[in-house]
């Protein structure tokens, strides 16, 4: 007879930490304590629940599928961006060793109250992508009884975007919109390579602009859109994809085009990037200031600024490679 297995579940007295705000009322925000038990299995959202139900009636959060679907509970779990209704306590408790969990609202985003923030801001940034098809009117069919199918490889462009369900987790985590106010996020530059590379689009041209204008070069690459988000759209390599195509299309006056070609074409030709001459490559006659300042600095600490840069040993394997990448692009569009 098989022995049943009877899972083992845990329960450990925890404390929750919650930011509460309400604009009008509250001067600044401030956080409320709750105790309560964790119990194996319990998410973030079913916690919040608990605390509303028998503790706080006033706590207010947002929360809709209970399925990790519609996006709208995330919440900021001691730093990380999550989904609260996908998200365990217990082994939160466990990784940090702590019997107290800080539950905050996502940030860089207006509080409306709580743990409920204003996301119209993010929508608006993603309106101007133009997030939808224009009709690639090669591709319409001729009759109603027609389709218009696309291939698996066509599909793979951008297939592991559509997963992006709006929660704004990479719009809290991102470097970038923390410093930068133009730039549009990483989930609404993702959106706008998805429709970018569709074979059934036509409006690749504006949708590029369009980034271009909302800070498409102002990406850090930190990569932590990517270690955040639930559904593992890689939104940094979307960005870095949108990228190759601006420049691809014959897009390469602004700086961060300029910036990017300096750096392949010095490491093919030296090994190395030509650091002291990059502002005058990057932003013209402009860099120049920045050179003088930084030669300026050196000599006030008594070094020799030097504009020489030498050629490593191994640039030759640098070049084969760079040769070799070229091979195989071409190769891969006589085949498209």
């Amino acid at each position: 007879m098989t022995e049943k297995i009877t899972p083992k579940r845990e329960k450990l007295l925890a404390n929750l930490r919650v930011q509460r705000y309400t604009p009008g009322k509250d001067r600044v925000p401030y956080f409320d304590n709750f105790k309560m038990d964790v119990e194996t299995g319990m998410t973030v959202l079913e916690a919040l629940r608990y605390i509303k139900d028998t503790q706080d009636g006033s706590l207010t959060f947002r929360a809709f599928c209970r399925s990790a679907i519609c996006g709208s509970c995330t919440v900021v779990v001691n730093g990380n961006p999550v989904l609260a209704c996908s998200t365990q306590l217990m082994p939160i408790l466990k990784d940090f060793g702590k019997a107290s969990v800080t539950i905050t609202p996502l940030q860089r985003l207006p509080i409306l109250r709580d743990l409920v923030v204003d996301i119209d801001p993010v929508i608006e940034k993603l309106a101007k992508m133009h997030p939808y098809l224009m009709e690639n009117r090669d591709r319409i069919p001729e009759t109603l009884e027609q389709e218009s199918l696309m291939s698996q490889k066509e599909m793979a462009e951008f297939n592991y975007i559509t997963d992006c369900i709006l929660c704004s987790a990479c719009f809290s985590a991102c470097s970038t919109v923390k410093v930068d106010d133009n730039y549009a996020g990483p989930l609404t530059i993702a959106k706008a390579y998805r429709f970018s590379v569709d074979a059934r689009d036509s409006f690749r041209g504006m949708r590029i602009q369009a980034a271009m204008d909302q800070g498409l070069w102002s990406c850090v690459q930190c990569r932590k859109c990517i270690n955040v988000c639930p559904k593992d759209t890689r939104p940094a390599d979307s960005i870095r994809h949108m990228r190759r195509i601006a420049i691809d299309d014959g897009i390469h006056d602004t700086p961060g085009s300029r910036r990017a070609k300096a750096y392949t074409d010095d490491v093919e030709k030296i090994g190395q990037v030509n650091k002291p001459m990059l502002p005058v490559v990057v932003h013209g006659t402009k860099g120049w200031a920045a050179i003088e300042e930084a030669e300026a600095a050196l000599a006030k600490h008594g070094l020799e600024p030097t504009r020489k840069v030498c050629t490593l040993p191994g640039q030759e394997g640098a070049a084969k490679i760079y040769a070799k990448v070229r091979e195989i692009e071409k190769q891969n569009k006589e085949k498209a």
